[in-house]
């Protein structure tokens, strides 16, 4: 009993430290909002696998058997199509929002694979787009403190995003189509004809997900002023705020519900042989830092947040004052989930 308790111990150590590595890669959205500035680099991430079954010997069979196929280059600033993409997002929040939050420059980075078997192929794609925004105070020194726009973190760019990529050339990195142009262009057309062309044309920057409303998020905060104890965990105090509020999801619970990957199925037509199109998203994961001490408002359908640099006197915290450190291991925990999901969905 001694040596199952003490492999246990090991086993659930390496699983809390590691899982801090896991949810970089896993969250579909970060952010750190800090009220005095007014500025903010979220970075999203899109993530999609697209599975394609076919029989041995067909057309695409003969295409694709022990292909290992990567496409990845990064995008910086306002050059080589980003200027379009920038407007592209900045259109979507002003329509679908009614947010002022602007984007004056932004990071792009895109991923994708092709592998091939004699009887499958699976393509994954992750596309990080890292914004410079601002104007998400709505207003600074309220009687309740800052007003902080909330309602641009589910966006949907449904539009073609097509950049000039190095080596190769202009490429839609919204669509997952646009990865068998740049590879395969005779297929791409002839999926664009078939039965699949709306799964094909399905945006990878979707974020509609993490749009649910905020009160299903999972919520800490500490108000005590000791955030600045948590540095070596990545906490530091910012624009004059000693607390910290942190929002996250990705965690099925009984209060926030269960979250779960989206699939699509279709059957088509491709040079004459028939295949199975599998695609599959991962459930939403983000997190949400706000420097200070917030409490989330709603007014119809948006959503906002009233910041005070420190929470008032006798504020307990959300978490029954579990440690801030405690709580980030169960946040990296989250991450290990979420990832587990993305490994499975490449089975």
């Amino acid at each position: 009993m001694e040596v199952t308790s003490a492999l246990f111990s090991v086993v659930l150590t390496i699983i809390l430290f590691s899982s801090f590595g896991f949810q970089a890669f896993a969250a579909q959205m970060t952010a750190v909002l800090i009220p005095s500035t007014d500025m903010s680099q979220p970075d999203f991430s899109g993530i999609k696998f697209i599975t394609l079954k076919y029989s041995p010997g067909s057309p695409l069979s003969n295409l694709f058997n022990g292909k290992n196929e990567h496409v990845t280059f990064t995008m910086n600033g306002t050059a080589g199509g980003m200027s379009g993409v920038i407007s592209a997002f900045n259109r979507a929040i002003a329509t679908e929002k009614q947010s002022p939050v602007r984007i004056d420059n932004a990071t792009l980075s895109y991923s994708a694979d092709i592998l091939g078997q004699p009887d499958n192929a699976l393509l994954s794609y992750k596309v990080d787009f890292k914004p410079t925004i601002s104007k998400f105070v709505l207003q600074k020194n309220g009687s309740q403190g800052a007003i902080v726009d909330l309602d641009w973190r589910s966006i949907v760019v449904n539009d073609p995003l097509v950049v000039d990529a190095p080596k190769y050339g202009k490429m839609n990195v919204n669509y997952p189509i646009g990865l068998i142009q740049a590879l395969h262009p005779n297929l791409a057309q002839a999926f664009l004809n078939s039965q699949a062309s709306a799964l094909m044309k399905d945006p990878l920057l979707n974020f509609q997900d993490i749009g649910i409303p905020m009160d299903r998020w999972h919520f800490l905060f500490d108000p005590t002023g000791s955030v600045a104890g948590s540095a070596g965990l990545g906490f530091k105090e910012q624009g004059g705020a000693r607390a910290i509020s942190i929002y996250s999801i990705g965690e099925s619970s009984f209060r926030e519900g269960t979250f779960t990957e989206k699939t699509s199925d279709v059957t088509a037509t491709i040079d004459n042989s028939q295949v199975q199109v599998h695609s599959s998203t991962p459930p939403p994961s983000a997190q949400l830092q706000i420097a200070g001490f917030s409490k989330v408002q709603k007014s119809g359908n948006s959503e906002f947040a009233f910041v005070s640099t420190e929470a008032p006197a006798g504020t307990a915290t959300a978490t029954g004052s579990f440690p801030l450190q405690v709580l980030l291991v169960l946040g990296g925990m989250m991450g290990a989930v979420a990832v587990f999901v993305l490994v499975k969905a490449r089975k």
